[in-house]
């Protein structure tokens, strides 16, 4: 899609994942190195938990993408699965672990289903996935969660919220009324609710110009990496 001056316009409701993972597009016409998401290794944010002992246990990575969180945790020595929707993000997070010779398991999966993996995690960690679900399919995903999870087992979830121009960048932006309601008694405890920032790719020029054009304000890093709100969701599964 293109705007009336020619510009390429986002519409982050309607990206394909798959194809996005093959053809390293999220518009149509600008082909980048890396998906904004793929930065090479753990979100600071998931490190800051790993550091304070909050991820422990068989780790589920949902939605995992490339592999960078599964591997980064692998590596430490945890026991972790990595699932996502995508077969080609799964094919590149395989040959990633490979690459650096990490033990991991990796297999295409539906976040809202997640068939054949009940009671098996002790931590799920969720980067930039509940934001790509619309609402029902985010109730059968929290309710597909709670299902794979153990009893007294923690979820660590960064989702965008919901901002000025998070439409421009976010498929489906959440409230933090929404989070409330979603973990609570009887099948949550929620421990931690509190905004962050999701860091992102340096965008290239011509991404940069498709955002600008959107009206998005963004922030960014030392390094020229973007920095987009989330929400910091931390909950025990009861």
């Amino acid at each position: 899609m293109t705007d009336k001056d020619g510009t390429p316009e986002l519409d982050p409701s309607s990206i394909d994942f798959e194809q996005a993972y093959q053809g390293s597009t999220l518009v149509e016409g600008i082909v980048m190195d890396r998906l904004p998401w793929e930065i090479g290794r753990p979100q600071p944010l998931l490190v800051e938990f790993e550091q304070a002992g909050r991820i422990t246990g068989d780790v589920l990575d949902i939605g995992c993408g490339p592999g960078d969180t599964t591997v980064y945790l692998a590596g430490l020595g945890y026991q972790v699965t990595g699932l996502d929707f995508a077969p080609t993000a799964i094919e590149k997070a395989r040959a990633k672990a490979a690459e650096l010779g990490v033990a991991a398991s990796f297999a295409v999966a539906d976040a809202t289903v997640l068939t054949g993996y009940d009671g098996r995690f002790d931590t799920v960690v969720s980067s930039a996935l509940a934001h790509c679900l619309d609402a029902e399919q985010r109730k059968a995903h929290v309710a597909a969660l709670h299902r794979v999870m153990r009893p007294g087992a923690r979820l660590i979830q960064f989702c965008f919220s919901q901002a000025a121009f998070s439409d421009t960048y976010a498929p489906y932006a959440i409230g933090e009324d929404e989070l409330r309601a979603t973990f609570r008694a009887p099948d949550w405890n929620l421990t931690e609710l509190r905004p962050g920032t999701l860091t992102a790719i340096k965008p290239s020029p011509e991404f940069k110009a498709v955002m600008d054009r959107s009206g998005a304000q963004l922030d960014f890093d030392a390094e020229g990496s973007m920095l987009l709100p989330i929400w910091v969701v931390e909950a025990e599964r009861v």
